[in-house]
């Protein structure tokens, strides 16, 4: 081939793929957090997670109850700068510390609501708790973080109330016994049911079955 053909065909062929290359690059950073996101909700293996999560979290809790929140209130110091939260909520069933059919007050640390974030509690919120014993100043907070607080939802579809379990906790307390599922698969045989979440008198069964919290810790 000529030499002046050879010149013509190079920039038509290279040009296309210097295009590609500089869109790939341009593209290439808004993926980033698209991935990583993608990469955030691969679970672990299950031999990587604590196996007594669940029996962990029992044993340090002090007060344990399912309840929704009725009050919130900011406790402000000095400057009006905010020291404590107080969290107010009718008890649907205690466990520990608290009675059922009761009101009950607790007061966190206003360091842990943290700015600009989501507000750790709010009215009309329903959860099952696992609080640390109050402080001598009367402070506490849920056991383990957000592991302490299990968000408490009503299935319509199955009659049931049911809580989101943390996925470590999943590894001591396995699934709820086959005849939950079959009630389940009765009422409704297109409903999945999911892996995270199992009835709340089903854990609370297990939390009782657990070992007390001994006077060390």
């Amino acid at each position: 081939m000529p030499a002046h053909r050879v010149a013509k065909t190079f920039p038509c062929c290279i040009f296309p793929a210097v295009r590609l290359l500089c869109v790939l690059s341009a593209l290439f950073p808004a993926l980033l957090p698209w991935t990583s996101a993608l990469e955030a909700q691969v679970l672990p293996p299950a031999a990587a997670l604590p196996a007594d999560a669940f029996q962990r979290s029992v044993r340090h809790a002090g007060v344990i109850f399912d309840g929704t929140v009725t009050a919130i209130q900011c406790e402000f110091g000095k400057g009006k700068v905010p020291l404590s939260y107080r969290i107010s909520f009718q008890v649907k069933q205690g466990v520990r510390g608290v009675r059922s059919a009761s009101t009950y007050t607790i007061r966190e640390w206003a360091g842990l609501w943290a700015p600009r974030q989501p507000p750790r509690y709010h009215i009309g919120e329903r959860a099952l708790l696992f609080l640390y014993p109050p402080s001598r100043s009367g402070l506490t907070s849920t056991v383990g973080g957000r592991s302490g607080k299990l968000a408490v939802v009503a299935d319509a579809v199955h009659g049931t109330t049911q809580v989101s379990l943390p996925l470590d906790w999943i590894v001591s307390l396995g699934q709820p016994p086959p005849a939950a599922s079959l009630q389940s698969a009765r009422n409704s045989a297109s409903a999945k049911p999911s892996p995270t979440r199992v009835p709340v008198a089903w854990l609370i069964q297990r939390i009782t079955q657990a070992p007390a919290p001994s006077g060390g810790e």
